[in-house]
């Protein structure tokens, strides 16, 4: 497993204290006006719940790492290469159709690159990012790399999408604190001010590290 994996599974492993602790202070709560709660309805809260934490926190956190903490570390720690497009390498994921609520498997091409490393040898390696139009065959691209990395780190970003990621990214920071903070005995005004704070702490982190691939690139 990748860190990336295994940094996942910490977050939804987090996810699930949250919210089991959430449903226990909520199940609690009903009780106490309606009584004994069927259940069915417990397990619906709780999946519920479960499922809305864990989405908010990956959406926060894992794609935090995934576009903005792990380029920027790769960005400043690796050796910048210019690689040329030779190929692509097809991947099939798994992408939700939000009409449907289901999902449907979309295929993807990744650009695989060819250059010259530090020791002079020729590397070809699939980049880590892509777009809905690829770049051509024989576009020329700033990497950086590392022999042990499975793919190339691709700097040349689209800035705007990369901004907007950021922004994205702290709303969701909003909302996965809002809903963590109902475990605190705090008035409503109260957890939206350390909401707003750590919006702000994963907006101003992402920003610096585009910030940093933008002074690499």
């Amino acid at each position: 497993m990748t860190f990336l994996g295994y940094f996942f599974s910490a977050v939804c492993l987090f996810s699930l204290y949250i919210a089991y602790r959430i449903f226990n202070k909520i199940l609690k709560s009903k009780s106490a006006v309606k009584g004994k709660i069927g259940f069915i309805e417990k397990g619906f809260m709780l999946i519920f719940i479960s499922l809305l934490i864990i989405t908010v926190n990956s959406l926060t956190l894992v794609l935090s790492y995934s576009f903005f903490w792990e380029k920027a570390y790769r960005g400043i720690s690796e050796k910048q290469y210019e690689a040329v497009v030779i190929g692509y390498k097809k991947e099939t994921i798994a992408t939700r159709n939000f009409s449907t609520s289901g999902y449907y498997n979309k295929q993807v091409y990744f650009p695989e690159v060819k250059y010259i490393n530090v020791n002079g040898k020729e590397v070809i390696k699939a980049l880590d990012l892509t777009d809905n139009i690829p770049p051509a065959i024989g576009q020329t691209l700033k990497i950086t790399d590392t022999e042990v990395s499975e793919k190339a780190n691709r700097i040349e970003l689209n800035w705007i999408m990369m901004a907007f990621g950021s922004v994205f990214t702290g709303l969701t920071a909003f909302f996965a604190c809002l809903l963590t903070t109902y475990l605190r005995n705090e008035a409503f005004k109260k957890r939206v001010s350390i909401s707003l704070y750590g919006a702000l702490v994963i907006w101003v982190l992402n920003g610096v590290c585009i910030l940093l691939m933008w002074l690499k690139y």
